[in-house]
């Protein structure tokens, strides 16, 4: 070993351990809330928030189509005259065809969730993430004549890889500002009170359409919404951007 290096391992023993341990833990403990978090716009510049001069807000649901409440959150909408943004996964959309032409025939919006929605899907290589988003945008396509341009990252992560996908792809990546945890087990009541209790305008809630406590939600919530002089919109209206690409 040289002398300098000699001088270069000895300057190193006499810094404590913890000024390069701590600041690696907080670096460590910031990334990960920032994947974790979409709304931080860590990794990726996503839309959480729309006009807030105005009493408009969006309802978006993630995770469809559901065979069973999908159809029955349709309905209420439709008793509501409410328009929604529906982010499904690409699997179901091809299981549930009929059920995506009722959305478009309805006028709510289609936005991709991801083809999989797999459990290691924050582990997907740039490949791996285009394929995801490939797949779904062809399904919905097929379906419907319209190629999405709306993407909500599953579990609200996001990762470099994903932020070079999106870059490529061309999509605009959708979060959100309201969210109930809607798909833990709880009351709907504590639910509406969630929602209630932090909604502005302008705002995105994000809800599921794919468990049984959305339905009696749904039923409390449009009519408390509508009474506060709430306008529930799509996405693309509440953000004035196009939610699909021409074909």
């Amino acid at each position: 070993m040289n002398f300098s290096a000699t001088i270069l391992l000895n300057y190193f023993d006499l810094i404590p351990w913890q000024l390069i341990a701590v600041p690696l833990m907080i670096g460590l403990v910031i990334t990960a809330l920032g994947a974790f978090n979409v709304q931080w716009n860590f990794f990726l510049n996503a839309i959480h928030q729309g006009d807030t001069s105005n009493r408009q807000i969006a309802l978006t649901f993630d995770d469809g189509p559901h065979p069973i409440y999908t159809k029955q959150v349709l309905a209420l909408l439709k008793k509501h005259g409410v328009q929604a943004t529906f982010f499904c996964i690409g699997r179901r959309v091809l299981h549930y065809p009929e059920l995506i032409k009722e959305l478009d025939e309805q006028a709510h919006i289609i936005g991709n969730h991801s083809f999989t929605h797999a459990a290691t899907i924050d582990f997907h290589s740039k490949a791996q993430w285009l394929e995801e988003l490939r797949k779904t945008d062809a399904a919905i396509a097929d379906t419907i004549g319209k190629k999405p341009l709306f993407f909500r990252p599953p579990y609200g992560v996001t990762t470099p890889h994903l932020a070079k996908t999106i870059k490529k792809s061309g999509h605009l990546a959708i979060g959100w500002r309201v969210r109930p945890y809607d798909t833990r087990r709880q009351q709907p009541a504590s639910i509406i009170r969630k929602i209630l209790h932090q909604i502005k305008a302008g705002d995105i809630i994000l809800l599921h359409d794919t468990h049984e406590r959305i339905v009696p939600v749904l039923e409390q919530l449009l009519p408390e919404l509508k009474k506060r002089n709430f306008t529930m919109v799509t996405v693309e209206k509440l953000i004035r951007r196009n939610a699909y690409a021409q074909l």
